[in-house]
């Protein structure tokens, strides 16, 4: 299977693949790295700690067994990886060879090399530098001016390279030079040539970074000779093969878990600190975004074990990862000098942070700087958006909700309501999915419902929206039902609708019957439905109780800024109850369940909505034509879409791993992890989408016929409404105190 569009397939690890998750786990938890600041992105510079990887199959994973590799997928690699650079294992010594030239070769040749180098580098005995970057060229690789002419034999190489990394200790050089002209045209007419270290003609002199360390070098090359089969693949075609090279480049965990090591030192001092809440939103922030990145790093890597070429994909994850890590350090380091207690927590954590700090300005531009990247990822974003219904409407449930909510509305348009006035599309839809069969989704034929599971559930609310309408099925189905079903109790989901309503709430029992008081903090489609479910604490154990509606005072309508129909804070003074039934649960077991369903519920309407919202404004930037040109082909209006769309793509893979947990069950358990990151995620893109598609539509945007206002507006009411990204945020940080490496646990979900 070959990519030919930006995206990112769901990804699900086999039984082998958690096995060998599990036994490097082992391997690399056995003892703590020492932190290093010789390779400090690859966890340091060790010959004899890859050569001892190289022994275990974990060097080398995807060259085949006759060159001595380990014939391991792609996938398996990044697992590998990713948990070696967790624990800070040393992997300098064999990085450039096993991440770029072996894949290179094995998809070039020619066959002498690979019979030359493949065996060394399975071995962990081969240390590669990339000679690619020049002293006028930077990130313009295609602008090179070192030049190789043909001799007999083979080729002379003249020129210069910098910022060559790990060039002073080097076994091999890849040398990206200009073999031919190209006929003018600069990506044409390049080639990659490998010489050894130690030739004639080549020299090293090594460039001082203000940490003091040596990790970039300046490379002279002097008529250095190169036989013919020294030679990648064929020549003229080294833009191509590099091209390739810096897809695996950007696209490997290391652009996001290179600073992990210094995040979880950070999470372990915490309990020196004594001081650990006003750590944990930052905590989860990084744990959500970690996991995002990873379920990316994987879809990438399944990709390229298929035959496909994600150079878009990596570009979006690399922008995504590095600027995340460079975040990362920013953060931290208000904690430097913080008043915690010494011992080994603390030096540790201080001594990564230190590392860190000094290197954090490479990190956002070594592999392609991000501005360059997200230009590259805004060439595909046309492709991308056209795509996103696709995503959105995947399943026949979503499709057919979509098409009920809106075939009624497509003559009007999707025009809104003034704020404080309920939105009569949403009203009109929650009638069309109601004579469609789909309110009491969920819920149990037997209870009075239309059946399915949770899954079911949150493709209604997919369809809806990405149609930008809203649907009393959180509040309802999801949560009312499920509470009527913990209970056995019937509803006619068919005729009426019934809401979850919660709060401070006693039960007491009078001459009149059983009875509610206290207040609830909030009652959603009060005009729409008929009923309220309510759960009630006692003894620890919770109670279902059913209230009518027309049984309550109620004061005037009122709608949220999304123009849902809502009344917050009400009073409970002895309403009768009309049923009451115990569930076979403890209460804070079921508010944690229902507040889970509900922000995964959530999610998946915000990544509905964020794709639409991106789609909208690439649409709109690729159409709205300024100084003869659309917007669209402008440098900053390019970086704005790419930042908008990485931030809907990631949400997006997140909600999908998150739906994947839930399996075939109809009641299932939810994944604490990729709930909250799913909801963590989806609520800070609401507000920096909404704010970047408001900024390049302009004036339009933001008036009342043109759709777009229909999904911001609900973006930022469905954030700020349940649950927020911040709650989320924290629940997630507190998580990962719990444990020495719960914090890796969550991001990897294998414990």
């Amino acid at each position: 299977m070959t990519s030919s569009t930006l995206g990112f397939e769901p990804v699900t690890l086999t039984e082998e693949e958690r096995r060998l998750v599990l036994e490097v786990r082992r391997f690399a938890r056995a003892k703590p790295f020492e932190p290093s600041a010789e390779s400090p992105t690859r966890g340091g510079f060790d010959r004899a700690f890859s050569e001892d990887l190289a022994r275990h199959g974990w060097v080398g994973m995807t060259i085949p067994g006759q060159y001595g590799g380990s014939a391991r997928s792609g996938v398996e690699r990044c697992l590998v990886i990713s948990e070696l650079l967790a624990a800070g294992a040393p992997l300098g010594a064999h990085w450039t060879a096993d991440r770029q030239t072996a894949p290179s070769l094995l998809r070039n040749g020619p066959e002498s090399l690979r019979a030359e180098l493949l065996p060394r580098i399975a071995a962990g005995h081969c240390v590669m530098a990339g000679g690619f970057s020049e002293p006028d060229a930077g990130s313009d690789l295609a602008s090179v001016r070192t030049r190789a002419r043909k001799v007999p034999g083979g080729w002379l190489i003249t020129g210069r390279k910098i910022w060559t990394t790990d060039a002073d200790r080097a076994d091999y050089f890849e040398i990206l030079c200009r073999t031919s002209d190209g006929d003018g045209r600069k990506h044409r007419g390049l080639s990659l040539i490998i010489v050894p270290a130690g030739v004639p003609g080549l020299s090293v002199e090594p460039i001082e970074g203000m940490d003091g360390e040596r990790h970039f070098n300046e490379v002279v090359i002097d008529e250095v000779f190169a036989p013919d089969d020294w030679l990648v693949g064929s020549e003229g075609t080294g833009w191509e093969q590099l091209t390739a090279e810096l897809a695996l480049e950007r696209a490997g965990p290391e652009r996001y878990l290179s600073t992990f090591p210094l995040f979880e030192s950070f999470v372990q001092s915490r309990h020196e600190a004594g001081a650990a809440e006003p750590s944990r939103e930052l905590i989860g922030r990084i744990i959500a975004q970690q996991i995002g990145l990873r379920l990316m790093s994987l879809s990438i890597a399944r990709t390229v074990d298929r035959g496909g070429s994600p150079v878009a994909e990596a570009a979006m994850a690399k922008d995504l990862g590095t600027e995340l890590e460079q975040l990362l350090v920013d953060e931290l380091w208000r904690y430097r000098y913080e008043e915690i207690e010494p011992g080994p927590a603390a030096g540790r954590f201080h001594e990564f942070l230190d590392i860190n700090r000094l290197r954090s300005p490479v990190f956002t531009t070594a592999g392609g700087t991000n501005e360059v990247l997200r230009v590259l990822v805004g060439r595909q974003l046309p492709g991308w958006a056209s795509t996103r219904k696709g995503w959105a409407l995947r399943s026949p449930l979503a499709a057919a909700v979509f098409d009920q909510v809106t075939n009624h509305d497509a003559e009007r348009g999707l025009v809104s309501v003034p704020r404080g006035q309920a939105d009569r599309m949403s009203a009109r839809a929650l009638d069309a999915i109601r004579a469609a069969g789909f309110l009491g989704v969920s819920v149990p034929e037997h209870l009075g419902g239309s059946g399915g599971g949770l899954n079911d559930a949150l493709e209604v609310l997919r369809g809806a929206g990405y149609a930008g309408l809203s649907l009393p099925v959180i509040e309802g189905p999801v949560l009312a039902g499920w509470l009527l079903r913990q209970a056995g109790l019937t509803f006619a989901w068919s005729d009426h609708l019934a809401v979850m309503a919660a709060g401070r709430i006693r039960l007491e029992e009078t001459g009149r019957g059983r009875v509610l008081f206290g207040t609830l903090d909030s009652i959603a489609w009060p005009d729409s439905a008929t009923t309220l479910v309510v759960p009630v604490r006692r003894d620890e154990q919770l109670l279902v109780a059913t209230v009518a509606l027309d049984a309550l005072e109620l004061p005037p309508d009122a709608a949220n800024t999304a123009g849902e129909p809502v009344i917050r804070g009400v009073r409970l003074d002895g309403v009768p109850v009309a049923e009451l039934a115990p569930a076979n649960l403890a209460y804070q077991a079921a508010a944690d369940t229902l507040s889970m369903r509900s922000a995964l519920a959530r999610s998946v309407e915000m990544a509905a909505a964020l794709q639409r919202t991106a789609e909208l404004t690439i649409d709109y930037a690729g159409r709205r034509v300024q100084f003869g040109q659309p917007i669209a082909r402008f440098q900053a209006v390019q970086t704005h879409l790419a930042r908008l769309a990485s931030e809907a793509q990631r949400v997006a893979v997140v909600v999908d791993a998150a739906q994947a947990a839930l399996g075939e069950d109809d009641d299932p358990q939810l994944d604490p992890a990729l709930t909250g990151a799913a909801r963590a995620l989806a609520g800070e893109a609401a507000i920096v989408c909404a704010r970047v598609a408001h900024q390049v539509h302009g004036a339009i945007g933001v008036t009342m016929e043109y759709p777009l206002q229909r999904f911001t507006r609900r973006l930022w009411e469905w954030e700020a409404s349940d649950g927020t990204a911040m709650r989320w945020a924290r629940r997630l940080g507190a998580d990962a105190l719990a444990g020495p490496m719960r914090t890796w646990q969550l991001i990897t979900g294998i414990r």
